[in-house]
């Protein structure tokens, strides 16, 4: 009798997807329907949100940042948070997560005088390195929303 990865247990496949990434979650769930399950299980993606989501999500600082919404699943939390940041402490900071690896990102506002705030980007990659950039997208006079 010849035996395939779809005929393992639904946990076991679900373990082996959050030891991955989250792109290869999506791509294990395309491949088979038997794949899809265990691939957008709560445990796969609540695997791949932060330790610390909650404490991060507590110090939002606007009202439409909400900390977790009713019925949300941690796949689209994870989702929620890749496509618009949540800003954090009164506006000066934000959160977003990096779809593909899922690294951490901030977005540090800095007051550049008459120009207002300029957000400068901090990335969490996996080797606990930092990329500082500038990004123009966030501007706190454009009501603290998404780009």
């Amino acid at each position: 009798m010849v035996t395939g990865i779809c005929d393992l247990p639904a946990d076991c496949l679900a373990l082996v997807a959050s030891l991955t990434s989250p792109g290869d979650a999506c791509r294990l769930a395309a491949t088979a329907i038997a794949l899809r399950a265990a691939a957008d299980s709560d445990q796969v993606w609540g695997s791949f949100l932060p330790a610390d989501c909650t404490d991060i999500l507590a110090r939002c600082s606007a009202a439409g940042d909400e900390r977790r919404r009713e019925g949300e699943t941690n796949k689209e939390l994870f989702s929620r948070l890749c496509d618009c940041p949540v800003f954090l402490d009164g506006g000066k900071l934000s959160f977003s997560l990096e779809r593909h690896s899922g690294a951490k990102k901030y977005m540090i506002a800095l007051w550049h005088g008459f120009g207002g705030y300029q957000y400068y980007g901090l990335e969490d990659s996996s080797s606990h390195t930092f990329t500082f950039t500038p990004d123009l997208r966030y501007d706190l006079g454009n009501n603290l929303g998404c780009v």
